[in-house]
């Protein structure tokens, strides 16, 4: 008798936690269903469920009243259209000449003296600059200038919004093959990340003794930014 009383309650417990949970869907517009599970399950209680509808880009989630309002605010902020990034490229070819008495080095304030110093070339020529707008998660594939072509996709960094990042970021130079076809030679691939209006240089010298090495000047701003 009293095992069959423990096994009532029991039963009677579970059916009022289940009477208390509540089945929401969510639809998104903007980013993919997949996404949204990541981001939803943490917020679950232990007794929550989740279940992904990739056809319907959707989610189902069971849980209580309390728990679904979490989810919601939290989804809403998510899911919004993709931030658009303003980004600026330019390409110098550095190089080692003999210094001339009086005559400094071409002024290019944003790489600093130190930058200068510490590579030790003597003459900075720009030979390509290029400026597009990008969404969150495109990819920027165009031309720098007459004998370059760049390549990179723009990510945003949700941990650190002042930054965004461009990640597999490739400088190829443009050949032509004996049948005349445009032919991409890689010279420099990165990852970088960018603070906003914030210049960022990288550089890639040829070989370890080159007498020429490139430089990219980087920066970025979100669009609609001031």
């Amino acid at each position: 008798m009293v095992r069959s009383w423990v096994a009532i309650v029991v039963f009677a417990a579970g059916s009022v936690l289940a009477a208390e949970q509540e089945l929401r869907v969510f639809q998104f517009h903007f980013r993919p269903a997949r996404e949204a599970a990541t981001l939803v399950e943490p917020l679950l209680s232990a007794e929550g469920s989740l279940l992904l509808q990739p056809g319907l880009n959707a989610i189902t989630v069971r849980d209580t009243p309390d728990v679904l309002k979490r989810v919601a605010n939290a989804l809403a902020s998510w899911d919004v259209a993709p931030q658009s990034y303003k980004v600026h490229v330019r390409v110098f070819l550095a190089s080692r000449e003999p210094k001339q008495v009086g005559t400094p080095p071409p002024p290019i304030p944003e790489l600093g003296e130190k930058l200068y110093l510490l590579f030790g070339f003597t003459k900075y020529q720009e030979v390509a600059a290029v400026q597009v707008t990008a969404a969150d998660g495109n990819t920027v594939e165009t031309a720098a200038g007459d004998h370059y072509h760049l390549r990179f996709m723009v990510r945003s960094v949700p941990q650190e919004p002042e930054r965004v990042q461009l990640a597999q970021l490739q400088l190829a130079r443009r050949d032509r093959a004996a049948d005349n076809t445009e032919v991409l030679t890689p010279l420099l691939r990165a990852t970088v990340s960018l603070l906003m209006k914030q210049p960022s240089v990288i550089a890639g010298a040829r070989s370890e003794n080159a007498n020429q090495a490139l430089f990219l000047l980087l920066s970025a701003e979100r669009e609609g930014k001031q």
